[in-house]
């Protein structure tokens, strides 16, 4: 079968991952994302009429070597994938250029055939340089959260365990691959067969989808989490780092860290740091400092933003405040 040959589905869409599922693993993938969707389905069949049915890929048919360097067999190449449903693939590191080349085409042409296109771990990032999330909600891996929203603009990018959006599903790894899985089997076979399975793999209740990737320390009340998050933001407005970076500090996620802030001061953190920052440029406005240099000290790259956002919060032109 040639690269550009018709892909057609083998049944109609049913689930959120239709028949036949392709999982396509990239070189030193970890296999504990691998089995996270693997095992959840192989039990499930085990109560079903109409099992699930997958096939493991690679890019050239080869054996793939896992993060300790375990090496799978593969049921066929990805060009020779003519029959598909759904395409997952996992990979634990940013591929290199060369791979996203001989990867893309592919992803295209699957796309092109109504395939469910999936990205596992980091690999929510090889579908996004492809223009496969363009105008998305997507997640991946927390390691990889920032610099994902960084490259991506045009990506909605959330730290869920999962996240679907139409025909494009993007997943944390690890052990959220069961959580999904667990979605699937819940949205074709309903909720008792989802708790059953989530009991076979020792896991627990299913988990939602937006769930937090990283475990909050209840230990640490919300208000001393709040207070170490201003004084971070006080002490770094004039040069301000990412919202994630806040909350990686204080030990929270960033959807946590919005929370603390909606639920403490009715703002968000982004708000919140820049009226410290329009609040020092009065201090130096006042002070005697020009327009353009208290604009460039809080870190305002452009004049116009910073009198407009000055104006907003003051209601009045910075030039105003002018000693």
């Amino acid at each position: 079968m040639r690269a550009g040959s018709t892909v057609t589905h083998v049944e109609p869409l049913i689930g959120l991952l239709p028949n036949p599922i392709v999982i396509l693993p990239l070189p030193g993938f970890t296999f504990i994302s691998l089995s996270s969707i693997v095992e959840p389905l192989r039990i499930a069949n085990r109560y079903v009429a109409r099992p699930y049915r997958w096939i493991l890929a690679s890019i050239d048919g080869e054996p793939v070597p896992d993060r300790n360097g375990i090496r799978i067999n593969v049921d066929k190449s990805l060009k020779l994938v003519d029959r598909a449903g759904t395409l997952l693939v996992i990979a634990d590191t940013p591929p290199g250029r060369r791979l996203e080349r001989m990867i893309s085409p592919h992803l295209h042409r699957l796309s092109r055939a109504g395939v469910v296109i999936g990205g596992i771990d980091v690999a929510p990032l090889l579908l996004a340089r492809a223009g496969l999330l363009n105008d998305r909600a997507a997640t991946a891996h927390w390691e990889v959260l920032e610099s994902f929203r960084n490259e991506h603009p045009e990506i909605k990018v959330t730290d869920q365990l999962f996240q679907i959006d139409h025909n494009r599903i993007t997943c944390a790894g690890g052990s959220a691959g069961i959580d999904l899985v667990l979605r699937e089997i819940e949205t074709s076979f309903g909720r008792q067969l989802a708790e059953r399975v989530a009991e076979h793999c020792m896991h627990g209740l299913p988990r939602s989808a937006i769930a937090s990737q990283r475990k909050e320390d209840t230990s640490v009340p919300a208000r001393h989490r709040l207070v170490r998050a201003i004084n971070i933001l006080e002490r770094d407005a004039p040069t301000p780092k990412g919202i994630g970076k806040v909350a990686e500090k204080i030990g929270v996620s960033t959807r946590q860290l919005h929370r603390i802030f909606n639920e403490e001061l009715a703002t968000s953190p982004s708000r919140f740091r820049r009226k410290l920052r329009l609040e020092r440029a009065n201090e130096m406005l006042i002070s005697g400092a020009s327009v353009t240099e208290a604009a460039i000290a809080v870190g305002f790259k452009s004049r116009s933003h910073f009198s407009r956002s000055y104006h907003r919060l003051f209601g009045k032109p910075p030039s105003k405040d002018r000693r």
